[in-house]
């Protein structure tokens, strides 16, 4: 089985030549401006995270919003249609407390 040893130990060589000749070691520089760039897109990908929680709470706080406003302009209706019953149609001066009949 020496054929087989000789064999497996000019394979191994063979590759081990063959990585040598595709490996190449990168400059510092370039691999400063690599790792400057994956920093960067890290940052950006954090910045867009706290971009998406931002705008959720935004959401349930307009959600939040929306149904007050539901709830004034229900009280709105409601406070017109008492007013209008007990003073019928007509204007009401906020600031001065006056209300003019409509004819």
């Amino acid at each position: 089985m020496v054929i087989d040893t000789d064999i497996e130990q000019k394979l191994k060589e063979h590759r081990q030549n063959k990585k040598a000749e595709t490996e190449k070691t990168v400059e510092s520089a370039d691999l400063e401006k690599l790792k400057t760039l994956q920093a960067d897109m890290d940052n950006l990908v954090v910045a867009f995270g706290q971009l998406a929680i931002q705008e959720s709470a935004m959401v349930k706080q307009r959600e939040e919003l929306e149904k007050l406003l539901d709830d004034i302009k229900t009280r709105e209706l409601n406070l017109a249609s008492e007013l209008s019953k007990k003073y019928g149609e007509g204007s009401l001066d906020i600031s001065t407390g006056k209300f003019s009949a409509s004819r």
